[in-house]
């Protein structure tokens, strides 16, 4: 029987809400079991923070490392909260999977940032931290990104086959694949929830559009979602991966629309986009597309997706008894895992790293 690990995955994503925990036992493989989660909610000032290092052109060094040790500290206090709730004990756990998060993604010019100091949240924890999963990858000659497809393939290795599982957070990501590990094949498809809850958040002050509500009201403007379908980032070769902010100037012309038709506009560009995809860059059509991430609550844009591709059964993961809100950190769990064991974490057709036997990404960060 191979050995089991215990994990806690930490994911901290672009839609800036506040930081996901799974605790998870798994081989690196097909055994996993997900243990228990938590959530810590961050506060509006501390968001706006986090904000202001992707968008704010006056941020200097020092307020990255500020902010980058004060997120640490908030995601050492979840963990620690969270063991004592479960009464667990770090001897309990053998290693965290520690993606902090996003500032800076640019794989062409071999760069990818994620803060989060790894030391710190390894000393104030006590458990050993797995960071920087990103940047062998990158070296390699990767995206970097996405990384959670080989957690894809084993977490729902029973459903139907050929497979998508649609990661919808703040950019949309997919995993492909069908009975054999080889098929395995992922790619950012554009942007996610990001640019919708910012626009929400800008225009009424909430954080995103429950449910798909107001873009169900709303009417798609057919003539700037075409100009955003056909710019050149979305024509791009795969694997491919995106940063937040490389949708800015793209975007810019749906914020002269009301509000309502601004999001259904950005609803019909996810819908073509991701039907080009899927039927250009996949070997064959999926038989079903199962929904993760926070975009798996937006009924109006899963509709759309179905309308848009109806020889496939478009399934929110949660029908099928998964935690769609949780299912990244554990896939950082995950991760953490497979770099104990020595297991590679990316593949040349998920982020096009160079690597023929994929890339054994993570670093390990003991305690002191």
């Amino acid at each position: 029987m191979s050995k089991t690990f215990r994990a806690i995955g930490l994911m901290s994503g672009t839609s800036l809400d506040g930081i996901d925990l799974a605790l998870i036992e798994s081989n690196g493989e097909d055994k996993i079991q997900v243990i228990g989660n938590d959530y810590f909610l961050y506060e509006p000032e501390f968001r706006n923070k986090l904000r202001s290092l992707i968008f704010s052109t006056k941020i200097t060094l020092e307020d990255i490392k500020v902010i980058e040790n004060e997120l640490t500290i908030q995601h050492a206090y979840l963990v620690n909260n969270f063991l004592q709730k479960n009464n667990l004990s770090n001897k309990d756990i053998d290693v965290i999977g520690f993606h902090g998060h996003t500032i800076y993604h640019n794989p062409a010019q071999k760069i990818t940032w994620q803060i989060g100091n790894s030391q710190l949240l390894a000393s104030m924890t006590k458990i050993n931290v797995i960071g920087d999963f990103r940047i062998n990858d990158v070296i390699e000659g990767g995206q970097g990104a996405p990384l959670v497809p080989i957690y894809h393939y084993y977490l729902f290795s029973k459903i139907d086959k050929p497979s998508v599982i649609l990661n919808i957070g703040g950019i949309c990501n997919l995993t492909y694949f069908d009975d054999q590990l080889t098929s395995l094949t992922a790619f950012d498809v554009c942007f996610g929830n990001a640019p919708m809850n910012d626009l929400v958040f800008k225009k009424l002050g909430r954080e995103f559009d429950e449910n798909g509500d107001i873009a169900r009201s709303g009417s798609p403007h057919i003539e700037i979602a075409k100009q955003i379908i056909h710019a050149p980032i979305f024509n791009s070769k795969i694997p491919r991966s995106f940063s937040r902010n490389d949708f800015d100037i793209i975007l810019q012309p749906l914020e002269k629309l009301e509000l309502r038709d601004a999001l259904a506009t950005h609803i019909y560009v996810i819908c073509e986009i991701l039907a080009r995809d899927i039927e250009n860059n996949l070997p064959h059509l999926p038989k079903k597309i199962v929904v993760c991430g926070g975009g798996s609550k937006n009924y109006f844009l899963l509709e759309n997706i179905q309308k848009r591709l109806p020889k496939c059964k478009v399934i929110s993961a949660k029908k099928l008894g998964f935690n769609v809100d949780f299912i990244e950190a554990e896939a950082f769990g995950f991760l953490a895992i497979r770099k104990l064991l020595n297991l590679s974490i990316s593949f040349s057709k998920t982020t096009g790293t160079k690597s023929k036997s994929g890339s054994k990404g993570g670093v390990l960060f003991e305690v002191n």
